[in-house]
């Protein structure tokens, strides 16, 4: 699973940014979604996200470095040997419709919106609402459906 493990964690990023609803300021604003990632691993899974597009607007995958840069992003997602700048990228988003995703045990009970899990050999996701309402993010109901856990 672990090579494909990118590739799908990349996939549910995509998908979860795609059942968001944002901001209508941020709709008007930009005509491409930036979703961006920290975790080098991921640098082809997430570059393949660039054919595709979210309500006929192209995507462009950024690769980040550090948490300061997140104010050009849609969505986040921080691999889990990160993990010491989860504080910082929370920081970072605070107040801002900037959708969070990560594989960090424990990532939506510590503020983050969306947590990838991995059991057997499966991916699942947990979904922190409060945290999502905060940055004025809705996620489809359908979502919310398939979450192992919401946390209201």
């Amino acid at each position: 699973m672990a090579e494909d493990a990118f590739e799908l964690k990349a996939a549910f990023t995509y998908n979860f940014a795609k059942f968001t609803q944002w901001p209508q300021a941020r709709i008007d604003q930009q005509s491409t979604w930036k979703i961006c990632f920290i975790g080098k691993q991921y640098r082809d899974s997430f570059m393949a996200l660039s054919t595709k597009k979210i309500d006929s607007q192209s995507i462009s995958p950024i690769e980040l470095t550090e948490t300061n840069q997140v104010d050009q992003c849609d969505a986040i997602f921080i691999d889990s040997n990160y993990r010491e700048l989860t504080r910082r990228l929370f920081l970072a988003v605070k107040d801002k419709a900037i959708l969070t995703v990560s594989d960090i045990s424990g990532f939506s009970a510590q503020g983050g919106m969306i947590e990838i899990i991995e059991q057997d050999q499966r991916l699942y996701f947990k979904v922190n609402q409060q945290a999502l309402e905060k940055a004025g993010l809705t996620i489809s109901s359908q979502v919310l459906k398939l979450a192992v856990e919401v946390k209201r």
